[in-house]
């Protein structure tokens, strides 16, 4: 299966890169990606259709080049929190409704921005507990760090109180992606 995103993904990703490493950091990102045919962000546009795959090797390239953040915390990680914070969209639906709302709205406008795989809330309890799963992605732990920090971004736009603990994940040889929010 042909696996893509639309392209702002990559345009942040180079832009959270250049914010936390500079425009040396990312010269050297680039000198490193080049070897794709890839120069600058320029070569994307937010609308058109990017492999996904590309986006995973942009994580393990991040990670190779720069490893954790200061606070031992996964760059993919960190990216899913950039890119959240970023998309107005998403922090416009986040401050305007609830966390139930934001993931029902990712279920229905998923293939606005993905081309394969899915999102699905599969349990909710109004107390505070929820469970959210990813499906029909690549089995790779910078995928599974990337939707953790994005799940982390949103509870904190909410203004929630919580916790987000993996807890299936295919690396581990489980069937799907999971995620259990608390607060």
């Amino acid at each position: 299966m042909d696996r893509k995103v639309k392209g702002t993904h990559v345009i942040n990703i180079t832009e959270y890169l250049e914010k936390k490493k500079g425009k040396l950091g990312l010269e050297e990102f680039w000198n490193k990606v080049e070897e794709k045919d890839i120069t600058s962000k320029r070569d994307f546009d937010e609308k058109e259709w990017v492999e996904y795959d590309m986006v995973v090797d942009f994580f393990e390239i991040i990670e190779e080049l720069f490893g954790n953040d200061l606070k031992d915390v996964p760059r993919s990680r960190e990216i899913g929190r950039h890119i959240t914070d970023s998309l107005g969209h998403l922090e416009y639906l986040t401050v305007a409704q609830g966390l139930k709302e934001l993931i029902e709205k990712a279920e229905d406008n998923w293939e606005k921005v993905y081309n394969f795989g899915s999102i699905k809330l599969t349990e909710w309890d109004e107390e505070g507990r929820a469970v959210i799963r990813y499906d029909g992605f690549p089995v790779n732990s910078h995928v599974c760090n990337y939707f953790q920090g994005s799940l982390e971004k949103d509870v904190e736009l909410l203004e929630l109180d919580g916790e987000i603990e993996h807890i299936s994940c295919p690396v581990e040889g489980d069937q799907y992606i999971e995620f259990e929010i608390t607060w």
